[in-house]
């Protein structure tokens, strides 16, 4: 577990709040850097605040001496929510299946990936700070738009690649190689996840499953033209894979060198020695690969 330490300690102060802010405050205080109102604050080194649509985004620093870091719900200049942030970005239009409507991101995700980018911010801001006795006094904006637009950059390439290729799939994902299979599988008693990207791959889980008939056929030999349409070889699939358990499909997937693993729950991972000492808090959530400390000096 390593430890980062912050000298005199955290100075963390929240000016207003909006979902962006509620979250950013919820990871800070996750890692033991819990903010407090900024009004409490003699020295703060950061500032946390909900953006408002007057603001005029080119100002500086509103308090003195610190890096003030401004988060949007929606995008930077407009009032606005997560929803709408997805709609603008994009990423809303290429949820769902194929033949169905777009479909809206899970509530709040924006805004919570919008807070995470905040909180990460705030502590570099901390690790400026302890490293050179001070923070430079900057503004920082960050959406919820702009970050989901980052996600649709790297998922779609350029923008040549997102009027072409980006649009509603279902489960799988476009781009991901044309490979299949792609995807969790229900077993006898759960369920697995697969990732093929070759042929040697698709003939190391033929084998896994014991190479029932239907698989030695030359119409599913194929992986990448299976990929176009692989809704028949699906449910053979998943037929065949829940004739298994977890711990059977893996030990089988590790004879043949099949990119499959099983989905276990936290008690799960413990029982069986897959995770290091530490790696589950007593309520089966991840603890983080570190924790900080405040000390004097």
């Amino acid at each position: 577990m390593r430890a980062l330490q912050f000298s005199g300690g955290p100075r963390i102060g929240l000016a207003s709040a909006n979902a962006s802010v509620f979250y950013a405050r919820h990871w800070l205080t996750q890692i033991g850097l819990a903010p407090a109102a900024a009004a409490e604050l003699e020295e703060p080194a950061v500032i946390i605040r909900a953006g408002e649509m007057e603001d005029d985004a080119s100002a500086g620093a509103e308090t003195e001496g610190a890096a003030v870091i401004v988060l949007w719900d929606f995008q930077v200049g407009r009032n606005g929510n997560g929803l709408l942030a997805a709609a603008a970005a994009g990423v809303s239009w290429v949820l769902g299946h194929a033949d169905g409507p777009p479909l809206a991101f899970p509530i709040d995700v924006p805004e919570k990936w919008c807070g995470l980018v905040g909180a990460n911010i705030a502590v570099s801001v901390l690790l400026e700070a302890n490293l050179h006795d001070r923070p430079t006094p900057r503004r920082v904006d960050v959406s919820a738009a702009d970050t989901l637009r980052s996600f649709a950059d790297q998922n779609a390439g350029t923008e040549t690649d997102m009027d072409r290729d980006w649009r509603r799939n279902g489960a799988v994902a476009l781009g991901h190689g044309g490979i299949f299979p792609q995807g969790y599988y229900a077993c006898r008693d759960g369920h697995v996840g697969l990732i093929g990207r070759s042929r040697k791959d698709w003939s190391a889980i033929r084998d896994v499953i014991g190479r029932p008939p239907w698989s030695s056929e030359e119409r599913f030999d194929d992986p990448f033209a299976l990929a176009a349409n692989s809704k028949e070889v699906d449910g053979l699939l998943s037929t065949a894979l829940r004739g298994f358990d977890r711990d059977e499909l893996l030990s089988r997937a590790m004879a043949h060198g099949a990119p499959l693993a099983p989905v276990y729950e936290a008690d799960e991972l413990r029982d069986r020695g897959v995770v290091r000492q530490g790696f589950l808090s007593d309520s089966g959530g991840a603890n983080l690969p570190f924790e900080i400390v405040a000390h004097a000096g």
